[in-house]
């Protein structure tokens, strides 16, 4: 903590010194990573080391999502990244479907929605990719969205709802009031352009955004495929909600450090997972 003296003669001296040498070193802290895989190149502005970490782990961390979104996103298509952090596979995803597609990215955590702005600036990607900092749910009102941690690049911040799925995280550093909606809401404005594919994962409320889209997913438009963070709480559920909508599991992949607690004795089925949903 800095503390001004302002009885000193000269105040104004101080506080532009001390403002020199903090500014100097935080901008001294701030690193663009930039990842290359074959002839395309990823770029990612990093202050933390935790920023850091999640998109240089970018083809490890998951990289059966990474996969996914390379396989399956092709040329001119819409791509919806819902939980998008700060960007690793918005940026990912742009870079699939180029000039003549589109990435809707939701991210309702603040400080992770600046980062995310940050990356698609520096990707040069502003005509591909439409940041939303709007929290998705089953129904459109104001909830709590509690933040586990206000940090960059955390995760486990969550929207609190009376539908709240078992298990779901309620401590909190601090809550913002902030307006849900469903994707059905969403789309019925105009605004949003209908997707080819879908990304959730948002830390347990899973099943309140597919509960919210219902009306996308009988609709003669609706995503080819859909991939799912799925945990313990929702293994049944919702695999049975995306069949009922004639969608079936074609693929699941854990994420890296998934797979190294399996590997280490622990059960599979405590481990969070990401599955994919394809049409029938």
């Amino acid at each position: 903590m800095i503390t001004l003296n302002t009885h000193k003669r000269h105040p104004n001296i101080i506080v532009k010194k001390w403002y020199h040498l903090w500014f100097g070193l935080r901008r001294g802290l701030t690193r663009e990573v930039e990842l290359i895989d074959g002839e395309r190149r990823y770029r990612f502005r990093c202050e933390t080391l935790r920023e850091y970490s999640r998109c240089a782990k970018m083809f490890v961390k998951e990289p059966g999502t990474c996969e996914w979104i390379k396989n399956e996103l092709k040329p001119g298509q819409i791509f919806y990244d819902i939980g998008a952090n700060i960007g690793v596979y918005t940026v990912l995803a742009a870079k699939m479907t180029g000039p003549g597609g589109k990435v809707f990215a939701f991210e309702p955590h603040s400080a992770n929605f600046t980062r995310l702005l940050d990356n698609i600036v520096v990707n040069h990607l502003q005509e591909i990719v439409t940041p939303c900092n709007i929290a998705l749910n089953d129904e459109s009102n104001f909830f709590a969205f509690n933040y586990l941690t206000s940090g960059v690049g955390t995760s486990s911040s969550q929207l609190a709802s009376k539908q709240a799925a078992p298990g779901a995280k309620q401590d909190s550093e601090i809550s913002e009031l902030k307006y849900s909606s469903s994707l059905d809401s969403l789309i019925g404005t105009g605004k949003f352009a209908t997707p080819h594919h879908i990304k959730i994962d948002v830390d347990g409320n899973e099943r309140l955004i597919l509960r919210g889209m219902k009306n996308l997913l009988s609709s003669p438009e609706r995503p080819r495929s859909i991939q799912v963070e799925i945990d313990k709480h929702s293994q049944e559920e919702i695999p049975q909600f995306m069949e009922a909508h004639e969608y079936i599991a074609s693929e699941k992949h854990h994420t890296r450090a998934g797979i190294k607690r399996i590997a280490r004795g622990g059960a599979a089925e405590d481990n969070t997972f990401n599955m994919i949903f394809r049409l029938k």
